[in-house]
C-alpha cells in the first residue's frame, strides 16, 4: 500500500484537527477516553503490585524488580493495545459521522484477531525503540547504563544518593537530542502502523513497513507537528499555572477543601484531553499519509495475518 508525502504545514493540521476531534461526538470521544484511562490504570496498578511481589519473593531485589518491570510492561501493553483498537475505531466512526458510543472503546475485546496483531505490533515497536535508544546511549553516553544501575541499586538500598544526579555521564546532551529524534520517528511509525492494522486490517510487518516509509516521507511535517505541540503545551502550562494560582487564592478564603474539589476534576479533564489529542493526531496523521477514508474503514477487512 502506497503512502503519501504531505506538505510541511500538514503537521499543524494534524494538531488542530486533533484538538477538534471530539466536536461531532464529545460524549463518545471523551467517554471512551475515560473508560480507556480507567482500564489502563487498573492494569498499571495490577502490574505494580506484581512487580513488588516478584521483588519481595526473589533473593536478588534488583533482579526481581527488573523482572517485575518487564512483566508489568507486557501486561500494560496487552491491555493498552486492545483498548487502542476500540478507541481508534471510535474516533473513525465519529469523524465519519456514522455515530459512536463511549462503550465502542471495548471493540478490541470482541475482535481478538486484530487485537492480537496490535499487541504484536506494539510489543515489536517497544522492543525496537528500546534497542535503538540503548544503542544511542551507548554511542553518545557510554556510561549511562552503569550510572542508571548504580542509581537503581542506591535507591533500593535506602533512598538513593542525590549527588549522583549531578554526575550525569558525558555526552548526555547529544544523546538527549538523538533520543528526541528517535521519539519523533517512533511516533510517526506507530501512528501509521496502528492505523494500518486497526483500520485497514494489515499484517504486522506490512503495517510496520508502511509506518517506516510513511514516516521518512513526512519528517518535515512531523517536525512542524512537534514544534506546534511544544508551543501548545507551553501555552497550556501557563494557563494551568494561572488557574492554579486562582484556585489557591480562592482556597485561602473558602478553605483547602475548595482547592481539592476544583483541582481533581480539572486534572482528570486535562488527562482525558491529552489522551484525545494524542490519539486524534495519530488518527489524522495516518489518514493523510495513507489516504484512509473514514467511512470506508470502520469495518474490519481481510488481513494478511501476522506477517507481511
Amino acid at each position: 500500500m502506497s503512502t503519501r508525502a504531505m506538505g510541511p504545514m500538514a503537521g499543524l493540521g494534524w494538531l488542530t484537527r486533533a484538538i477538534n476531534v471530539g466536536r461531532n461526538g464529545p460524549g463518545a470521544v471523551f467517554g471512551g477516553a475515560a473508560l480507556m484511562t480507567v482500564v489502563v490504570l487498573a492494569a498499571v496498578f495490577a502490574g505494580v503490585a506484581l512487580q513488588f511481589a516478584l521483588a519481595a519473593t526473589m533473593g536478588d531485589g534488583l533482579t526481581g524488580m527488573m523482572l517485575g518491570t518487564a512483566v508489568m510492561s507486557v501486561l500494560v501493553i496487552v491491555v493498552m493495545a486492545m483498548m487502542v483498537v476500540g478507541f481508534l475505531r471510535l474516533l473513525d466512526r465519529v469523524e465519519s459521522g456514522s455515530g459512536a458510543r463511549a462503550t465502542d472503546v471495548f471493540a478490541g475485546f470482541g475482535d481478538f484477531a486484530t487485537s492480537l496483531r496490535t499487541i504484536g505490533l506494539m510489543v515489536m515497536l517497544a522492543v525496537l525503540q528500546n534497542v535503538i535508544l540503548i544503542a544511542v546511549l551507548m554511542t553518545f553516553a557510554g556510561g549511562f547504563v552503569q550510572w542508571y544501575l548504580q542509581m537503581l541499586q542506591s535507591s533500593m538500598a535506602g533512598g538513593g544518593d542525590p549527588a549522583m544526579l549531578d554526575q550525569l555521564p558525558a555526552g548526555m546532551g547529544i544523546a538527549s537530542v538523538a533520543m528526541l529524534v528517535v521519539g519523533l520517528v517512533s511516533y510517526g511509525v506507530q501512528a501509521i502502523a496502528l492505523g494500518q492494522v486497526v483500520l485497514r486490517g494489515r499484517g504486522v510487518f506490512s503495517a510496520l513497513g508502511d509506518g517506516v516509509v510513511g514516516t521518512f516521507k513526512n519528517l518535515l511535517p512531523l517536525l512542524v507537528f512537534v514544534i506546534a505541540a511544544i508551543v501548545a503545551m507551553i501555552l497550556v502550562s501557563i494557563a494551568v499555572l494561572l488557574l492554579a494560582m486562582l484556585i489557591g487564592v480562592l482556597a485561602k478564603f473558602a478553605g483547602a477543601w475548595l482547592a481539592v474539589v476544583l483541582a481533581i476534576p480539572l486534572y482528570v479533564a486535562g488527562m482525558l484531553a491529552m489522551y484525545v489529542v494524542m490519539f486524534g493526531a495519530m488518527y489524522h496523521l495516518w489518514r493523510d499519509v495513507c489516504g484512509g477514508g473514514a467511512a470506508a474503514v470502520t469495518a474490519p477487512v481481510a488481513t494478511d495475518g501476522i506477517a507481511a
